[in-house]
């Protein structure tokens, strides 16, 4: 941080710092921003998480004005042969790269990740406790719109 980008800090009361926001449930428009590959569990289960942001309202409570203040969500697929089997782009990998992005089926799953980011799609957010204690509130796309 610069000197100025300081001083334009220090200056601005807390008022002007806009809180984000949980997504409402309801249907949106979504852009992917990045993705990451990890392992999980005692099994060490491969898992992928699609990280994704809000670009526009289709239904919700939320206002318009407000989308960019909401907070980013993901997809998460299990990275595994009966995952990938399932038709339905919410818990297939497969099925939300080829079916619900249209993207070709000859290339590596790495590649076609890759050239998702920066691609949209529509999807339904309903919220689940999630955490240990499940205490943690989370805005989770469950269904993939298809346009």
């Amino acid at each position: 941080m610069t000197g100025s980008d300081v001083g334009d800090f220090l200056s601005m009361s807390p008022n002007e710092v806009p809180q984000t926001v949980t997504l409402p449930e309801g249907s949106y428009d979504f852009v992917i921003t990045s993705y990451r590959s990890d392992r999980v569990g005692e099994n060490q289960t491969p898992l992928v998480k699609i990280n994704v942001k809000a670009t526009g309202v289709i239904q919700s409570d939320l206002d318009a004005a407000d989308i960019a203040n909401a907070e980013p969500t993901r997809l998460e697929y299990w990275a595994t042969p009966n995952a990938m089997k399932q038709k339905n782009p919410a818990m297939s990998l497969k099925s939300f790269l080829t079916d619900a992005l249209e993207m070709d089926q000859d290339q590596s799953f790495g590649e076609l990740l890759e050239q998702a980011i920066g691609q949209s799609f529509s999807g339904v957010v309903k919220h689940e406790m999630v955490g240990k204690n499940k205490d943690i509130l989370q805005a989770s796309i469950k269904k993939i719109i298809n346009k």
